[in-house]
Protein backbone atom coordinates (compact mmCIF):
# COMPACT_ATOMS: atom_id res chain seq x y z
CA UNK A 1 0.00 0.00 0.00
CA UNK A 2 1.31 3.46 -0.91
CA UNK A 3 2.51 5.51 2.03
CA UNK A 4 0.17 8.33 3.03
CA UNK A 5 1.19 11.99 2.95
CA UNK A 6 0.82 13.35 6.48
CA UNK A 7 -0.64 16.85 6.76
CA UNK A 8 -0.37 18.38 10.23
CA UNK A 9 -2.66 21.37 10.87
CA UNK A 10 -1.78 23.36 14.00
CA UNK A 11 -4.13 26.34 13.62
CA UNK A 12 -7.89 26.63 13.32
CA UNK A 13 -9.05 26.54 9.69
CA UNK A 14 -12.39 27.09 8.02
CA UNK A 15 -14.25 23.86 7.18
CA UNK A 16 -13.76 24.50 3.47
CA UNK A 17 -10.02 23.78 3.87
CA UNK A 18 -10.63 20.43 5.54
CA UNK A 19 -13.30 19.49 2.98
CA UNK A 20 -11.01 20.29 0.05
CA UNK A 21 -8.13 18.31 1.53
CA UNK A 22 -10.34 15.32 2.33
CA UNK A 23 -12.38 15.26 -0.87
CA UNK A 24 -9.87 16.70 -3.37
CA UNK A 25 -11.55 18.06 -6.51
CA UNK A 26 -10.58 16.02 -9.57
CA UNK A 27 -8.42 18.76 -11.07
CA UNK A 28 -6.35 18.90 -7.86
CA UNK A 29 -6.40 15.29 -6.69
CA UNK A 30 -3.07 13.77 -5.68
CA UNK A 31 -1.96 10.23 -6.26
CA UNK A 32 -1.00 9.45 -2.66
CA UNK A 33 -3.55 9.09 0.17
CA UNK A 34 -3.62 11.97 2.65
CA UNK A 35 -3.47 11.56 6.42
CA UNK A 36 -4.86 14.74 7.96
CA UNK A 37 -3.97 15.41 11.60
CA UNK A 38 -6.01 18.39 12.80
CA UNK A 39 -4.62 19.78 16.07
CA UNK A 40 -5.56 23.46 16.34
CA UNK A 41 -3.89 25.20 19.29
CA UNK A 42 -1.87 22.09 20.14
CA UNK A 43 0.89 22.63 22.73
CA UNK A 44 4.48 22.89 21.53
CA UNK A 45 5.53 19.48 22.83
CA UNK A 46 2.72 17.77 20.91
CA UNK A 47 3.66 19.58 17.67
CA UNK A 48 7.33 18.59 18.07
CA UNK A 49 6.29 14.97 18.46
CA UNK A 50 3.94 15.02 15.49
CA UNK A 51 6.31 16.91 13.17
CA UNK A 52 8.82 14.05 13.02
CA UNK A 53 6.98 12.19 10.23
CA UNK A 54 4.94 15.14 8.87
CA UNK A 55 5.15 15.99 5.17
CA UNK A 56 3.02 19.14 5.14
CA UNK A 57 2.59 21.63 8.00
CA UNK A 58 -0.30 24.10 7.86
CA UNK A 59 0.12 26.72 10.57
CA UNK A 60 -1.09 30.07 11.80
CA UNK A 61 0.57 32.66 14.02
CA UNK A 62 0.41 30.46 17.13
CA UNK A 63 3.05 28.06 15.77
CA UNK A 64 6.69 29.16 15.67
CA UNK A 65 8.19 27.33 12.69
CA UNK A 66 11.74 27.83 13.93
CA UNK A 67 14.98 25.91 13.61
CA UNK A 68 13.95 23.36 16.23
CA UNK A 69 10.70 22.53 14.46
CA UNK A 70 12.15 22.51 10.94
CA UNK A 71 15.09 20.30 11.81
CA UNK A 72 12.81 17.91 13.71
CA UNK A 73 10.60 17.56 10.61
CA UNK A 74 12.83 15.16 8.71
CA UNK A 75 10.08 14.41 6.17
CA UNK A 76 8.80 17.98 5.88
CA UNK A 77 8.30 19.21 2.29
CA UNK A 78 5.79 22.06 2.58
CA UNK A 79 5.01 24.72 5.20
CA UNK A 80 1.75 26.53 4.47
CA UNK A 81 0.95 29.72 6.38
CA UNK A 82 -2.81 30.30 6.61
CA UNK A 83 -2.38 34.08 6.69
CA UNK A 84 -0.31 36.84 5.06
CA UNK A 85 2.62 37.30 7.43
CA UNK A 86 5.30 34.66 7.79
CA UNK A 87 7.46 36.29 10.46
CA UNK A 88 7.06 33.18 12.62
CA UNK A 89 8.71 30.97 9.96
CA UNK A 90 12.46 30.63 9.50
CA UNK A 91 12.24 30.91 5.72
CA UNK A 92 16.00 30.97 5.10
CA UNK A 93 16.44 27.63 6.84
CA UNK A 94 13.35 26.23 5.11
CA UNK A 95 14.89 27.19 1.77
CA UNK A 96 18.21 25.54 2.71
CA UNK A 97 16.33 22.38 3.68
CA UNK A 98 14.37 22.34 0.41
CA UNK A 99 11.04 23.07 2.12
CA UNK A 100 8.53 25.12 0.16
CA UNK A 101 6.81 27.92 2.12
CA UNK A 102 3.49 29.29 0.86
CA UNK A 103 1.08 31.85 2.28
CA UNK A 104 -2.27 33.49 1.47
CA UNK A 105 -1.76 37.19 0.67
CA UNK A 106 -4.64 39.50 -0.15
CA UNK A 107 -7.37 37.30 1.29
CA UNK A 108 -8.13 39.56 4.25
CA UNK A 109 -7.76 42.89 2.43
CA UNK A 110 -11.40 43.89 2.65
CA UNK A 111 -11.75 42.61 6.22
CA UNK A 112 -8.80 44.69 7.43
CA UNK A 113 -10.06 47.80 5.61
CA UNK A 114 -13.55 47.41 7.06
CA UNK A 115 -12.18 46.96 10.57
CA UNK A 116 -10.12 50.13 10.11
CA UNK A 117 -13.23 52.09 9.27
CA UNK A 118 -15.15 50.40 12.05
CA UNK A 119 -12.57 51.62 14.53
CA UNK A 120 -12.75 55.11 13.09
CA UNK A 121 -16.54 55.32 13.28
CA UNK A 122 -16.52 53.93 16.82
CA UNK A 123 -14.00 56.58 17.82
CA UNK A 124 -15.54 59.70 16.36
CA UNK A 125 -19.10 58.76 17.40
CA UNK A 126 -18.02 57.41 20.83
CA UNK A 127 -20.02 54.24 20.22
CA UNK A 128 -18.41 51.89 22.79
CA UNK A 129 -18.75 54.40 25.66
CA UNK A 130 -22.32 55.23 24.65
CA UNK A 131 -23.20 51.55 24.55
CA UNK A 132 -21.76 50.86 28.00
CA UNK A 133 -23.53 53.87 29.51
CA UNK A 134 -26.88 53.06 27.93
CA UNK A 135 -26.71 49.34 28.74
CA UNK A 136 -26.15 50.26 32.38
CA UNK A 137 -29.34 52.35 32.46
CA UNK A 138 -27.99 55.74 31.46
CA UNK A 139 -29.41 58.06 28.80
CA UNK A 140 -26.73 60.70 28.32
CA UNK A 141 -27.38 61.85 24.77
CA UNK A 142 -25.45 65.10 24.98
CA UNK A 143 -22.45 63.51 26.70
CA UNK A 144 -21.70 61.46 23.57
CA UNK A 145 -21.73 64.18 20.94
CA UNK A 146 -19.28 63.21 18.22
CA UNK A 147 -18.07 64.56 14.90
CA UNK A 148 -18.77 63.74 11.25
CA UNK A 149 -16.31 62.38 8.73
CA UNK A 150 -17.55 64.48 5.83
CA UNK A 151 -15.05 67.20 4.95
CA UNK A 152 -12.32 65.76 7.19
CA UNK A 153 -8.92 64.78 5.80
CA UNK A 154 -7.67 61.22 6.19
CA UNK A 155 -3.97 60.60 5.68
CA UNK A 156 -3.14 57.08 4.56
CA UNK A 157 0.41 55.80 4.89
CA UNK A 158 0.72 52.96 2.38
CA UNK A 159 -1.67 52.86 -0.58
CA UNK A 160 -1.37 49.12 -1.20
CA UNK A 161 -3.95 46.35 -0.82
CA UNK A 162 -5.61 47.57 2.37
CA UNK A 163 -4.74 51.26 2.02
CA UNK A 164 -6.50 51.68 -1.31
CA UNK A 165 -9.66 50.06 0.11
CA UNK A 166 -9.61 52.46 3.05
CA UNK A 167 -9.28 55.31 0.55
CA UNK A 168 -12.36 54.08 -1.31
CA UNK A 169 -14.40 53.89 1.89
CA UNK A 170 -13.24 57.37 2.94
CA UNK A 171 -14.34 58.87 -0.37
CA UNK A 172 -17.76 57.32 0.21
CA UNK A 173 -17.94 59.35 3.43
CA UNK A 174 -17.05 62.54 1.53
CA UNK A 175 -13.62 62.74 3.12
CA UNK A 176 -10.58 64.27 1.51
CA UNK A 177 -8.00 61.51 0.96
CA UNK A 178 -4.28 62.19 1.02
CA UNK A 179 -1.64 59.45 0.98
CA UNK A 180 2.08 58.88 1.31
CA UNK A 181 3.61 55.95 -0.53
CA UNK A 182 6.85 56.49 -2.47
CA UNK A 183 6.54 53.08 -4.13
CA UNK A 184 3.20 53.67 -5.87
CA UNK A 185 2.77 55.46 -9.22
CA UNK A 186 0.83 58.68 -9.76
CA UNK A 187 -1.66 56.74 -11.85
CA UNK A 188 -2.55 54.48 -8.90
CA UNK A 189 -3.05 57.58 -6.73
CA UNK A 190 -5.38 59.07 -9.33
CA UNK A 191 -7.27 55.81 -9.72
CA UNK A 192 -7.96 55.70 -5.99
CA UNK A 193 -8.88 59.36 -5.61
CA UNK A 194 -5.91 60.12 -3.34
CA UNK A 195 -3.72 63.22 -3.37
CA UNK A 196 -0.02 62.32 -3.29
CA UNK A 197 2.10 63.72 -0.48
CA UNK A 198 5.81 63.48 -1.14
CA UNK A 199 6.91 63.22 2.50
CA UNK A 200 5.44 61.82 5.68
CA UNK A 201 5.77 65.24 7.31
CA UNK A 202 3.73 66.84 4.53
CA UNK A 203 0.96 64.31 5.06
CA UNK A 204 0.92 64.60 8.84
CA UNK A 205 0.52 68.37 8.74
CA UNK A 206 -2.83 68.05 6.95
CA UNK A 207 -4.34 65.06 8.78
CA UNK A 208 -7.52 64.92 10.82
CA UNK A 209 -7.21 61.13 10.74
CA UNK A 210 -4.03 59.08 10.29
CA UNK A 211 -4.24 55.45 9.18
CA UNK A 212 -1.18 53.26 8.57
CA UNK A 213 -1.17 50.36 6.10
CA UNK A 214 2.47 49.41 5.51
CA UNK A 215 4.43 46.21 6.12
CA UNK A 216 6.60 46.08 9.22
CA UNK A 217 10.28 46.32 8.34
CA UNK A 218 13.29 48.36 9.39
CA UNK A 219 12.08 51.37 7.44
CA UNK A 220 8.60 51.35 8.95
CA UNK A 221 9.28 50.14 12.48
CA UNK A 222 8.83 53.15 14.75
CA UNK A 223 8.15 55.46 11.79
CA UNK A 224 5.37 57.19 13.76
CA UNK A 225 6.68 58.39 17.13
CA UNK A 226 5.43 61.06 19.52
CA UNK A 227 7.34 63.60 17.42
CA UNK A 228 5.41 62.64 14.27
CA UNK A 229 2.07 62.49 16.10
CA UNK A 230 2.56 66.08 17.26
CA UNK A 231 3.04 67.20 13.67
CA UNK A 232 -0.64 66.39 13.09
CA UNK A 233 -3.51 68.75 13.74
CA UNK A 234 -4.35 68.85 17.43
CA UNK A 235 -7.38 66.70 18.15
CA UNK A 236 -6.66 64.25 15.34
CA UNK A 237 -7.40 60.50 15.42
CA UNK A 238 -4.92 57.68 14.83
CA UNK A 239 -5.60 54.17 13.45
CA UNK A 240 -3.35 51.11 13.28
CA UNK A 241 -4.79 47.89 11.91
CA UNK A 242 -1.57 47.01 10.07
CA UNK A 243 1.27 45.80 12.32
CA UNK A 244 2.33 46.54 15.87
CA UNK A 245 5.47 48.66 16.08
CA UNK A 246 4.77 51.00 13.17
CA UNK A 247 3.38 53.53 15.66
CA UNK A 248 5.41 53.57 18.88
CA UNK A 249 3.08 52.71 21.73
CA UNK A 250 4.81 54.90 24.30
CA UNK A 251 4.65 57.87 21.94
CA UNK A 252 0.95 57.25 21.27
CA UNK A 253 0.24 56.97 25.00
CA UNK A 254 2.01 60.27 25.71
CA UNK A 255 0.12 62.04 22.93
CA UNK A 256 -3.18 60.68 24.27
CA UNK A 257 -2.34 61.65 27.86
CA UNK A 258 -1.53 65.19 26.78
CA UNK A 259 -4.77 65.43 24.83
CA UNK A 260 -2.89 66.16 21.61
CA UNK A 261 -4.39 63.07 19.97
CA UNK A 262 -8.14 62.91 20.55
CA UNK A 263 -8.41 59.16 20.16
CA UNK A 264 -6.86 56.03 18.69
CA UNK A 265 -8.12 52.75 17.27
CA UNK A 266 -5.59 49.92 17.44
CA UNK A 267 -5.85 46.27 16.36
CA UNK A 268 -2.16 45.28 16.37
CA UNK A 269 0.43 45.64 19.11
CA UNK A 270 4.11 45.22 19.89
CA UNK A 271 3.63 42.54 22.51
CA UNK A 272 0.79 40.25 21.54
CA UNK A 273 -1.16 38.76 23.24
CA UNK A 274 -0.22 40.97 26.22
CA UNK A 275 -0.11 44.57 24.97
CA UNK A 276 0.91 47.57 27.09
CA UNK A 277 -1.69 47.69 29.88
CA UNK A 278 -1.59 51.46 30.34
CA UNK A 279 -2.24 52.01 26.64
CA UNK A 280 -5.15 49.61 26.17
CA UNK A 281 -6.89 50.93 29.30
CA UNK A 282 -6.73 54.56 28.19
CA UNK A 283 -10.24 56.09 28.01
CA UNK A 284 -9.64 57.54 24.54
CA UNK A 285 -8.53 54.38 22.80
CA UNK A 286 -10.51 51.54 21.25
CA UNK A 287 -8.62 48.26 20.99
CA UNK A 288 -9.30 44.90 19.37
CA UNK A 289 -7.24 41.67 19.62
CA UNK A 290 -5.70 41.54 16.11
CA UNK A 291 -8.96 40.66 14.39
CA UNK A 292 -8.33 42.32 11.03
CA UNK A 293 -8.73 38.97 9.24
CA UNK A 294 -11.38 37.60 11.58
CA UNK A 295 -14.41 37.56 9.34
CA UNK A 296 -16.22 34.49 8.03
CA UNK A 297 -15.55 35.61 4.48
CA UNK A 298 -11.82 36.15 4.99
CA UNK A 299 -11.41 32.86 6.82
CA UNK A 300 -13.27 31.08 4.01
CA UNK A 301 -10.97 32.64 1.40
CA UNK A 302 -7.87 31.83 3.46
CA UNK A 303 -8.98 28.25 4.08
CA UNK A 304 -9.89 27.64 0.46
CA UNK A 305 -6.64 29.17 -0.79
CA UNK A 306 -4.34 27.30 1.58
CA UNK A 307 -5.91 23.94 0.74
CA UNK A 308 -5.63 24.59 -3.01
CA UNK A 309 -1.98 25.68 -2.64
CA UNK A 310 -1.09 22.54 -0.69
CA UNK A 311 -2.78 20.27 -3.24
CA UNK A 312 -1.03 22.08 -6.11
CA UNK A 313 2.32 21.70 -4.39
CA UNK A 314 1.75 17.99 -3.75
CA UNK A 315 0.97 17.57 -7.46
CA UNK A 316 4.26 19.23 -8.32
CA UNK A 317 2.57 22.25 -9.89
CA UNK A 318 3.58 25.89 -9.56
CA UNK A 319 1.82 27.39 -6.55
CA UNK A 320 0.30 30.85 -6.70
CA UNK A 321 1.78 32.27 -3.50
CA UNK A 322 5.29 30.94 -2.87
CA UNK A 323 7.21 32.77 -0.17
CA UNK A 324 10.49 31.08 -1.09
CA UNK A 325 11.94 29.06 -3.93
CA UNK A 326 13.74 26.11 -2.39
CA UNK A 327 14.21 24.39 -5.75
CA UNK A 328 16.57 26.92 -7.26
CA UNK A 329 17.43 24.80 -10.29
CA UNK A 330 15.42 27.25 -12.41
CA UNK A 331 18.16 29.77 -11.74
CA UNK A 332 20.71 27.41 -13.18
CA UNK A 333 24.17 27.41 -11.68
CA UNK A 334 27.38 29.36 -11.81
CA UNK A 335 27.26 32.91 -13.11
CA UNK A 336 23.50 33.10 -13.72
CA UNK A 337 22.55 32.06 -10.23
CA UNK A 338 25.16 34.30 -8.63
CA UNK A 339 24.27 37.32 -10.73
CA UNK A 340 20.56 36.72 -10.04
CA UNK A 341 21.27 37.10 -6.34
CA UNK A 342 23.33 40.22 -7.04
CA UNK A 343 20.55 41.69 -9.22
CA UNK A 344 18.08 41.19 -6.37
CA UNK A 345 20.43 42.85 -3.86
CA UNK A 346 21.21 45.76 -6.17
CA UNK A 347 17.52 46.46 -6.70
CA UNK A 348 16.92 46.15 -2.96
CA UNK A 349 19.51 48.89 -2.40
CA UNK A 350 17.96 51.05 -5.10
CA UNK A 351 14.48 50.74 -3.58
CA UNK A 352 15.77 52.07 -0.27
CA UNK A 353 17.61 55.10 -1.65
CA UNK A 354 14.99 56.50 -4.03
CA UNK A 355 13.72 59.88 -2.82
CA UNK A 356 11.09 59.82 -5.55
CA UNK A 357 8.66 57.43 -7.16
CA UNK A 358 10.34 55.84 -10.19
CA UNK A 359 8.15 55.54 -13.28
CA UNK A 360 10.68 53.24 -14.94
CA UNK A 361 13.29 50.78 -13.74
CA UNK A 362 15.99 49.73 -16.18
CA UNK A 363 18.29 46.76 -15.70
CA UNK A 364 21.43 46.85 -17.81
CA UNK A 365 23.67 43.77 -17.81
CA UNK A 366 27.13 43.78 -19.31
CA UNK A 367 28.66 40.35 -19.68
CA UNK A 368 28.79 37.08 -21.57
CA UNK A 369 25.17 36.05 -20.98
CA UNK A 370 22.36 34.88 -23.24
CA UNK A 371 19.36 37.04 -24.05
CA UNK A 372 17.02 34.48 -22.46
CA UNK A 373 18.90 34.81 -19.16
CA UNK A 374 17.54 38.34 -18.84
CA UNK A 375 14.09 37.04 -17.88
CA UNK A 376 15.48 35.45 -14.71
CA UNK A 377 17.51 38.57 -13.95
CA UNK A 378 14.43 40.74 -14.51
CA UNK A 379 12.41 38.71 -11.99
CA UNK A 380 15.28 38.86 -9.50
CA UNK A 381 15.46 42.64 -9.92
CA UNK A 382 11.71 43.06 -9.42
CA UNK A 383 11.72 40.79 -6.41
CA UNK A 384 14.52 42.80 -4.80
CA UNK A 385 12.89 46.14 -5.58
CA UNK A 386 9.40 45.24 -4.41
CA UNK A 387 10.25 43.15 -1.36
CA UNK A 388 11.22 46.23 0.63
CA UNK A 389 7.95 48.08 0.25
CA UNK A 390 5.15 45.79 -0.86
CA UNK A 391 2.40 44.84 1.56
CA UNK A 392 2.15 41.58 -0.38
CA UNK A 393 4.89 39.01 -0.20
CA UNK A 394 6.94 39.06 -3.35
CA UNK A 395 8.10 35.99 -5.26
CA UNK A 396 9.36 35.22 -8.75
CA UNK A 397 5.79 34.17 -9.57
CA UNK A 398 4.00 37.41 -8.65
CA UNK A 399 6.72 40.08 -9.09
CA UNK A 400 5.63 41.28 -12.54
CA UNK A 401 1.98 41.48 -11.49
CA UNK A 402 2.86 43.53 -8.41
CA UNK A 403 5.03 45.92 -10.41
CA UNK A 404 2.21 46.48 -12.89
CA UNK A 405 -0.18 47.25 -10.01
CA UNK A 406 2.20 49.98 -8.91
CA UNK A 407 2.29 51.51 -12.38
CA UNK A 408 6.05 51.02 -12.86
CA UNK A 409 7.65 49.91 -16.13
CA UNK A 410 10.70 47.66 -16.42
CA UNK A 411 13.26 47.89 -19.24
CA UNK A 412 16.06 45.43 -19.97
CA UNK A 413 19.34 45.75 -21.84
CA UNK A 414 22.14 43.26 -22.45
CA UNK A 415 25.60 44.42 -23.52
CA UNK A 416 28.12 41.75 -24.37
CA UNK A 417 31.76 42.14 -23.41
CA UNK A 418 34.84 40.01 -23.78
CA UNK A 419 35.66 39.88 -20.06
CA UNK A 420 34.45 36.40 -19.16
CA UNK A 421 35.46 36.79 -15.54
CA UNK A 422 33.44 39.98 -14.99
CA UNK A 423 29.72 40.74 -15.07
CA UNK A 424 28.38 44.26 -14.57
CA UNK A 425 24.88 45.25 -13.45
CA UNK A 426 23.16 48.61 -13.33
CA UNK A 427 19.75 49.13 -11.77
CA UNK A 428 18.52 52.52 -12.91
CA UNK A 429 15.33 54.26 -11.77
CA UNK A 430 13.90 57.45 -13.24
CA UNK A 431 10.96 59.68 -12.38
CA UNK A 432 9.83 63.06 -13.69
CA UNK A 433 13.15 64.91 -13.44
CA UNK A 434 15.10 62.57 -11.15
CA UNK A 435 17.39 59.62 -11.66
CA UNK A 436 19.22 57.14 -9.44
CA UNK A 437 21.50 54.29 -10.46
CA UNK A 438 23.08 51.47 -8.48
CA UNK A 439 25.93 49.56 -10.06
CA UNK A 440 27.36 46.21 -9.04
CA UNK A 441 29.92 43.76 -10.32
CA UNK A 442 30.49 40.01 -10.11
CA UNK A 443 34.10 38.86 -10.36
CA UNK A 444 34.95 35.27 -11.32
CA UNK A 445 31.33 34.27 -10.94
CA UNK A 446 31.43 34.43 -7.15
CA UNK A 447 32.78 37.73 -5.75
CA UNK A 448 29.95 40.27 -5.59
CA UNK A 449 30.49 43.96 -4.94
CA UNK A 450 28.45 47.15 -5.05
CA UNK A 451 30.53 49.42 -7.26
CA UNK A 452 28.61 52.66 -7.76
CA UNK A 453 25.73 54.87 -6.69
CA UNK A 454 25.13 57.55 -9.28
CA UNK A 455 28.57 59.05 -10.01
CA UNK A 456 30.22 57.82 -6.80
CA UNK A 457 32.46 54.73 -7.11
CA UNK A 458 32.88 52.02 -4.46
CA UNK A 459 33.85 48.41 -3.94
CA UNK A 460 31.87 47.02 -1.02
CA UNK A 461 30.34 43.65 -0.21
CA UNK A 462 26.50 43.73 -0.40
CA UNK A 463 25.84 41.95 2.86
CA UNK A 464 23.98 42.78 6.08
CA UNK A 465 23.16 46.38 6.97
CA UNK A 466 24.69 49.37 5.17
CA UNK A 467 24.74 53.06 5.99
CA UNK A 468 24.67 55.29 2.91
CA UNK A 469 25.89 58.73 3.87
CA UNK A 470 26.35 61.96 1.91
CA UNK A 471 28.45 64.77 3.30
CA UNK A 472 30.50 67.81 2.42
CA UNK A 473 34.10 66.84 1.66
CA UNK A 474 35.68 68.46 4.70
CA UNK A 475 38.19 67.33 7.34
CA UNK A 476 36.92 65.47 10.41
CA UNK A 477 33.77 63.88 8.96
CA UNK A 478 35.09 60.32 9.02
CA UNK A 479 36.37 60.76 12.56
CA UNK A 480 33.03 62.16 13.74
CA UNK A 481 31.13 59.28 12.17
CA UNK A 482 33.49 56.65 13.58
CA UNK A 483 33.31 58.13 17.06
CA UNK A 484 29.53 58.36 16.97
CA UNK A 485 29.10 54.74 15.84
CA UNK A 486 31.57 53.55 18.48
CA UNK A 487 29.61 55.36 21.20
CA UNK A 488 26.52 53.50 20.00
CA UNK A 489 28.31 50.12 20.04
CA UNK A 490 28.24 49.82 16.25
CA UNK A 491 31.28 48.07 14.78
CA UNK A 492 32.34 49.04 11.26
CA UNK A 493 33.08 46.04 9.03
CA UNK A 494 33.93 48.08 5.92
CA UNK A 495 34.10 51.80 5.13
CA UNK A 496 34.18 53.04 1.52
CA UNK A 497 34.42 56.76 0.70
CA UNK A 498 34.00 58.35 -2.71
CA UNK A 499 33.88 62.00 -3.78
CA UNK A 500 33.03 63.83 -6.97
CA UNK A 501 35.82 66.42 -6.56
CA UNK A 502 38.12 67.75 -3.89
CA UNK A 503 36.19 69.90 -1.45
CA UNK A 504 32.89 69.01 -3.14
CA UNK A 505 30.40 66.28 -2.31
CA UNK A 506 31.27 62.90 -0.82
CA UNK A 507 29.36 59.68 -0.35
CA UNK A 508 30.25 56.84 2.01
CA UNK A 509 29.06 53.25 2.22
CA UNK A 510 29.55 51.78 5.68
CA UNK A 511 28.94 48.08 6.25
CA UNK A 512 28.38 47.30 9.92
CA UNK A 513 28.32 44.20 12.09
CA UNK A 514 24.91 43.27 13.45
CA UNK A 515 21.67 45.16 12.98
CA UNK A 516 21.25 48.92 13.12
CA UNK A 517 18.37 50.71 14.79
CA UNK A 518 16.53 53.65 13.24
CA UNK A 519 17.38 55.81 16.27
CA UNK A 520 21.09 55.36 15.54
CA UNK A 521 20.63 56.61 11.99
CA UNK A 522 18.55 59.54 13.21
CA UNK A 523 21.38 60.60 15.52
CA UNK A 524 23.95 60.21 12.76
CA UNK A 525 22.09 62.73 10.60
CA UNK A 526 22.70 65.43 13.23
CA UNK A 527 26.51 65.31 12.91
CA UNK A 528 28.27 68.33 11.38
CA UNK A 529 28.74 68.40 7.59
CA UNK A 530 26.34 65.49 7.00
CA UNK A 531 23.76 66.03 4.29
CA UNK A 532 21.96 62.70 4.58
CA UNK A 533 22.28 59.27 6.13
CA UNK A 534 20.05 56.32 5.51
CA UNK A 535 19.90 52.67 6.44
CA UNK A 536 19.87 49.98 3.76
CA UNK A 537 18.94 46.66 5.31
CA UNK A 538 18.02 43.14 4.36
CA UNK A 539 21.00 42.38 2.08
Amino acid sequence: MEKAVKILITGKLHEVALDLLKNQPSELSVSSPLQIVYLPDAPREVILKEIIDTNVLISRSETDVDETLLTAGKELRIVARAAVGYGNINCDLATDLGILVVNTPGKNTNSAAELTFGLLLALIRKIPAAHISTSQGGWNRHHFTGTELGGKTIGIVGLGNVGHRVAKFALGFDMRVIAYDPYISDEVFRRNGAERKNTLEELLAECDVLSVHVPLNKETKGMITEVELKKMRKGAFVLNAARGGIITEKGLLNALNEGYIAGAGVDTFDNEPKPMAELIKHPNIIVTPHIGASTLEAQFRIGETIAVQVLKALRGEIVDYPVNLPHVSLLGSGDLRAISVLAEKSAHVAAQIFDFHPATIRLTVTGALKQEDLQILKLSTLKGFLAHASDEFVSYVNAERLLAKRGIKIELALKNNSLKNELLLEVFGSGANEKVSVGSVLYDGKIARLCSINDFLFEIEPDGDLIIMQNHDRPGVIGDVGSYLAKNNVNIAQFELSRNRRGGMAMSLIRVDGELQSATINGLRKLPNLISARLVSGL
